[in-house]
């Protein structure tokens, strides 16, 4: 089974496009998640394309530093290198899924205070469940 589920920040914009062929017009887009390893401070760029609706979604909202969940196919290829002559090997992931994977918003969650707790401002305190 070749299922890949990702959650991690984008480091740019998505990159759209459209192509024609005999068949009409396909929606392209592709992006990359900065996803950590499980140890150290080492990241993996991991490129992430996604066709047809997906593409029109993540064109529309998806942008720099928003995080997201993608769930996919690990593709992986090669191709000779010609400035070094060398065989390159690729890793990408076809998306079929595409998620926020944060809350309405930025993206960013604000940062609480010293003690833990989050400033709320005072003209907030009318939507506060409770006071």
């Amino acid at each position: 089974m070749n299922v890949i589920t990702l959650i991690e920040r984008l480091t740019r914009d998505p990159s759209y496009s459209e192509v024609q062929n005999e068949k009409g017009t396909h929606h392209i887009v592709s992006f990359y998640l900065a996803v950590p390893r499980n140890y150290g401070k080492e990241v993996n760029y991991i490129k992430v394309t996604a066709f047809g609706a997906q593409a029109d979604f993540a064109n529309k909202y998806f942008r720099k530093g928003k995080r997201v969940a993608v769930s996919g196919e690990l593709m992986t290829g090669s191709y000779k290198d010609e400035e070094t002559g060398k065989n390159m090997r690729t890793a990408e992931v076809t998306a079929n899924r595409l998620e926020f994977a944060d809350g309405k918003g930025n993206g960013f969650a604000p940062a609480p205070d010293e003690d833990g707790f989050m400033n709320i401002l005072e003209d907030l305190n009318e939507e506060l469940p409770f006071r």
